[in-house]
């Protein structure tokens, strides 16, 4: 297998071509090995890597629905044996290596998976763009002026270029949907519960992170979910029962749906042109499917933006003070990146009743939402509102203001963290281009626990649309 065909199969493929002996896991790493030394220099996707370790696994992998398949773990939330977890962090560099594998990462081994080392993260993945301060912008694969998305920017970079067929990823707040969206690849965000965070911890960021991956294709998207989804023994949360296997339902008819959609923020603000012609060009495309089709007017999500914020903050706090005691001295500016300083400054403010009424703010809402999701069977919006900036663009003009990124930040990303307040499943697929050569997103959301009418939904379109259609903006 040479290396363009290493890049145009899926990994639903390559797995299928390990088992029938037509490749080995041994060639499948040497050749992300050799695709990450040839690109990564560039892009700046990678932070870690053991070539010698994964090639050692893969002389002796397991059988198993991953069998054989090279795969990269975002630096945050999930620990990988003999790697340390540095969260982006100048704060984290001397940490040890983990001694264990996540229940994640565990899952991943069991069924076949051979994992090369750790994908880049902004600090705390607690930006929409991946450019950490201590290890560097991660760019954009299609055209590396820009930036590759965030959280999960590292492991949509390396996907969206060929380096890996799958690399793990985590949603607060978009961290998989919006790098997928820039990126050009797929990325779903589980219900709460569906797949394991722990056993070191019970949630992330008060129960709205979610753990995945992002993929080449929405089959393999579906396959990764049928080998990481399950309760985890002793875990806080568990995800409605599932279909024997999400990647089988995609071979069934999809049945008429009632599809909501909107192309507006959530404020009533308009988004690129561009990005609302494709969506709605999809929107037309399942009209004439048979799918019944509606507006969806956003209700009132007032305190939604200021709830998450606490719970995010909350837990960047927590982590700054974990490693303030580990390193016995307590957390100083230069430690860390300023916009982390500041949200450690907000959040060392707060009391516990704030926490109290942000998650009521997330009642609410989450109940207002699934009111709205009992007429409907799905929703779908663009997956970002804007092409992605430049790298340096969210703090280009040079101003140190929390108030000034969170401008920038949501002005580009206003559709995806509302889901992570309610739980619900969320895809986002490339459905086309920009003149300039940059993807554009779409995102799919279902009700909660029900990842499997997306990813058909997601699949239809995958099959039906090119994700190659060319979309010019006037302005």
């Amino acid at each position: 297998m040479n290396s363009d065909e290493y890049k145009s199969f899926d990994a639903v493929s390559l797995v299928q071509l390990v088992e029938a002996g037509e490749v080995t896991a041994l060639e499948l790493v040497d050749l992300a090995i050799n695709e990450i030394e040839a690109q990564d220099h560039e892009l700046g996707a990678v932070v870690s890597i053991n070539a010698e370790g994964a090639r050692q696994a893969a002389r002796s992998h397991r059988q198993g629905a991953l069998a054989g398949l090279p795969v990269l773990i975002k630096d945050t939330n999930i620990d990988v044996r003999g790697f340390a977890t540095r969260h982006g962090s100048r704060l984290y560099k001397d940490a040890p290596a983990a001694e264990a594998d996540s229940e994640l990462v565990g899952r991943m081994r069991n069924a076949g998976a051979i994992i090369l080392g750790k994908a880049k993260t902004p600090e705390f993945a607690g930006d929409f763009v991946t450019e950490p301060e201590y290890f560097g912008p991660c760019r954009n694969p299609r055209n590396p002026k820009y930036a590759s998305g965030g959280s999960s920017g590292g492991s949509a970079c390396a996907v969206g270029a060929g380096m890996v067929p799958v690399a793990h990823g985590t949603d607060c707040g978009g961290s998989i949907r919006v790098p997928a969206s820039v990126c050009g690849v797929v990325g779903l965000k589980p219900s709460r519960g569906r797949n394991p965070v722990g056993p070191h911890v019970g949630e992330f960021v008060g129960g709205l992170d979610s753990e995945h991956v992002l993929t080449r294709t929405v089959r393999d998207t579906a396959l990764l979910l049928d080998v990481l989804a399950g309760y985890e023994s002793g875990a806080p949360y568990a995800a409605p029962p599932a279909p024997a296997s999400w990647l089988e339902s995609l071979n069934k008819a999809s049945p008429s749906l009632k599809i909501a959609f909107s192309c507006t923020r959530p404020d009533g603000t308009e988004i690129d042109e561009s990005i609302r012609n494709a969506v709605l060009h999809v929107v037309d495309f399942l009209g004439s499917e048979g799918h019944k089709l509606r507006d969806f007017d956003w209700p009132d999500l007032t305190g939604a933006g200021d709830a998450a914020a606490v719970f995010w903050q909350l837990e960047i706090e927590a982590l700054m003070t974990h490693q303030a005691a580990a390193l016995g001295r307590p957390i100083a500016e230069g430690d860390v990146e300023w916009i982390t300083y500041e949200m450690y400054k907000q959040s060392t403010c707060r009391s516990a009743l704030d926490v109290h009424n942000a998650r009521s703010v997330q009642n609410r809402v989450s109940r207002r939402i699934a009111t709205w999701f009992e007429e409907v069977d799905v929703l779908i919006t663009p997956t970002v509102a804007l092409a992605p900036p430049l790298i340096g663009g969210f703090t280009a003009s040079g101003e140190k203001k929390l108030n000034v990124w969170y401008e920038n930040a949501y002005a580009f990303s206003p559709f995806t963290e509302i889901f992570n307040l309610t739980g619900q499943p969320a895809i986002s697929l490339p459905v086309g281009i920009m003149a300039d050569g940059l993807p554009i997103g779409l995102q799919i959301v279902g009700r909660f626990g029900d990842e499997e009418t997306i990813l058909r939904l997601a699949n239809e379109i995958e099959k039906s649309f090119s994700s190659k259609i060319i979309y010019q903006s006037k302005n």
